[in-house]
């Protein structure tokens, strides 16, 4: 008696190409474009290594240009450009569901068909979430070494009543951008938690504008386009909470994505459950999340891959573009 299993609505060769689609498209970052798809970062994960060498041309310097002369003996000396590289970090992920047949059986309905139209989603929070773990140790980085150039923070631990000066306006948001200085327009996406998000809808200062379909409205503030999430940092002090707001550029971040040999596998356990059965869906991605200009150290780095909690870690960055102005993301911290 032929009988269908999960292996046979789930064939690995079709479910991968469309989960990795699929991710892509709900991912927030991605859709905003702040991540954005680098060819060579994905040939570089297609190789070996833990981290690899993402090289750059560094800009022409300032130096005055020459004045003209009628001398044929005076020669111009050229200039050269110079480069570098920062260092990219490769994450392999992985995450597994299993239901036991039974609930199959006594629910009426099947989990894992459940399970399996979820898969990209989960993948597209994750990926998001990873993101903004590397930028907060980038940040925790240029405030440990860099002066903090990338960051207006207006927050207090005080014990008193807060007040309108610690909390998120136009113009604190104007100051983290001038961070930048005259690159500041290249700013596009700005991410702040919902709390913070709350208090500007509620001052009736988030409008929504239409997407370029015409089909949705997407909520902007100034002229960045807003998305909400509590992964962003909302640090319990003392006697209050800061909360951190991320501007972005397109394009600050780079992404690629490499399929590992097995990228999703199905698997039963017939003896599980007293011999009634486990289903098993698993899947493995291979990635490159990478703020260029900043190179990866692995300083503090405990297993093969880097944790969230490591890529937050201040000593596992180190910023390698010569000026600030280059690396398109700021940091606003209020308490509100």
């Amino acid at each position: 008696m032929a009988v269908t299993r999960l292996s046979d609505a789930i064939v690995p060769e079709v479910f991968f190409p469309y989960m990795q689609v699929e991710t892509q498209q709900k991912m927030a970052f991605y859709d905003a474009g702040v991540l954005s798809s680098d060819a060579a970062l994905g040939e570089k994960l297609s190789g070996g290594g833990r981290t690899f060498n993402v090289p750059f041309w560094k800009d022409l310097d300032d130096t005055e240009s020459d004045v003209a002369s009628d001398d044929p003996a005076s020669d111009a000396v050229p200039a050269k450009i110079g480069s570098a590289q920062d260092i990219a970090r490769r994450q392999i992920r992985t995450r597994g569901w299993s239901s036991a047949r039974l609930v199959r059986e006594l629910a009426g309905d099947d989990p894992m068909k459940a399970i399996s139209g979820r898969v990209s989603d989960y993948w597209a929070r994750q990926f998001d979430d990873i993101a903004i773990a590397s930028v907060r140790g980038v940040i925790a980085d240029n405030v440990a070494n860099d002066s903090g150039d990338m960051v207006n923070d207006i927050a207090t631990d005080s014990a008193s009543a807060e007040t309108a000066a610690e909390w998120v306006s136009a113009e604190a948001v104007m100051d983290a951008a001038q961070t930048l200085g005259d690159k500041k327009s290249d700013l596009k996406l700005i991410v702040m938690h919902s709390v913070v998000q709350t208090r500007l809808a509620k001052l009736d200062l988030i409008d929504f504008r239409p997407d370029s379909s015409g089909t949705s409205f997407v909520p902007h503030y100034l002229d960045y386009r807003v998305h909400a999430s509590d992964k962003v940092p909302a640090v319990a002090g003392s006697n209050r909470v800061t909360y951190h707001t991320y501007l972005f550029g397109e394009g600050a971040l780079g992404w690629a994505e490499s399929p590992v040999e097995r990228p999703v596998s199905v698997d039963t356990d017939e003896s599980a459950a007293d011999g009634m059965g486990v289903d098993e869906l698993w899947t493995r991605r291979q990635i490159c999340i990478h703020p260029y200009g900043i190179k990866f150290t692995d300083a503090s780095v405990a297993a093969e891959f880097p944790t969230n909690t490591e890529l937050r870690t201040a000593a596992n960055w180190d910023r390698v573009y010569p000026e600030r102005k280059q690396i398109p993301i700021a940091v606003l911290k209020t308490n509100g």
